[in-house]
């Protein structure tokens, strides 16, 4: 068993940023990602109002919700946390987004519709197809020929850590910026034997104690190897698929067999939590075709 939780696993996700001994990582995180825009005065606390994080709802699986931040010039906005691979997973975070702001409403004719700003933040281990190569990607309400923003108040963050340039233990000294540092250990946790950077941050150094795997409780525990389980499922069907694909590419069959596999390795990642736009990618089908598939 590795030293540390995987952060990519739901459990050890909301473990690492979901409770309220993790505040001090979580506002440091949300920093990291935010503190280089103009204006932006920093976090300095937050308030989890999900009280059930630890529901074992198959729908709301690696996501953290209604996290409220207060920065230091008093401005307050809502932080909805999403760390998996779903189907409809863009549909997902504009839902999430949308209720952020819904559940903010008052009664009566008075209310002038004054909510706080909601940022969507997906860590993602994963690509989306539309997006290859990016790291980062920043969606808004904005107007579609200047790019100009219309309204602050949806904000949607995604990482897609595959193509975070510094991810190799490699170039790990080339990690100076907070932000990087958090991806290089987020990216790496699960295979080390010490979190990096903790000599120069003592965050880092009390985030070791707080992501260990001995750490855990015997029922936390099992939980835990649960959804490490079927993380590691869902991974395993993934490189089978990458494999089944490119063996496609090269070996002659029966096009009915060729179908009945393709059916069954998007039943199987379908089931084990894939995007339909990912799939999709993967088994070379079109999307209306995966959709018809998984029902």
């Amino acid at each position: 068993m590795p030293k540390f939780l995987n952060p990519f696993v739901d459990y050890g996700f909301k473990y690492i940023f979901g409770r309220e001994e993790s505040k001090e990582f979580l506002i440091d995180f949300l920093n990291s990602l935010l503190e280089h825009e103009e204006n932006y005065s920093p976090i300095v606390d937050l308030t989890y109002r999900d009280k059930e994080m630890s529901r074992r709802n198959e729908e709301d699986r690696g996501v953290i919700y209604d996290i409220h931040c207060r920065t230091a010039d008093g401005r307050m906005f809502t932080v909805e946390m999403q760390n998996a691979s779903q189907s409809y997973f863009l549909e997902r975070i504009l839902y999430y987004a949308s209720r952020g702001v819904t559940e903010q409403g008052q009664t009566g004719k008075d209310w002038r519709y004054r909510y706080d700003p909601v940022y969507c933040v997906a860590l993602m281990n994963f690509e989306l197809p539309r997006f290859p190569g990016r790291f980062r990607i920043d969606g808004c309400f904005c107007d579609m020929e200047t790019r100009e923003v219309i309204s602050d108040k949806i904000r949607c963050i995604f990482l897609q850590l595959p193509n975070f340039e510094k991810k190799d233990k490699s170039r790990e000294q080339e990690c100076r910026t907070a932000l990087e540092q958090w991806m290089y250990n987020i990216i790496n946790m699960s295979t080390m034997e010490g979190l990096a950077f903790s000599r120069e941050r003592q965050l880092f150094a009390r985030l070791e104690g707080v992501a260990s795997y001995a750490a855990l409780g015997e029922s936390e525990r099992r939980a835990y190897d649960a959804d490490l389980k079927a993380y590691r499922d869902m991974m395993g069907q993934l490189e089978y698929a990458r494999e089944s694909s490119l063996r496609r590419g090269r070996e002659e069959g029966r096009e009915e067999g060729r179908e009945e596999e393709k059916i069954k390795i998007v039943k199987s990642m379908a089931d084990n939590g894939l995007s339909i736009s990912l799939i999709s990618e993967i088994v070379g089908l079109p999307q209306s075709r995966i959709k018809e598939i998984v029902g």
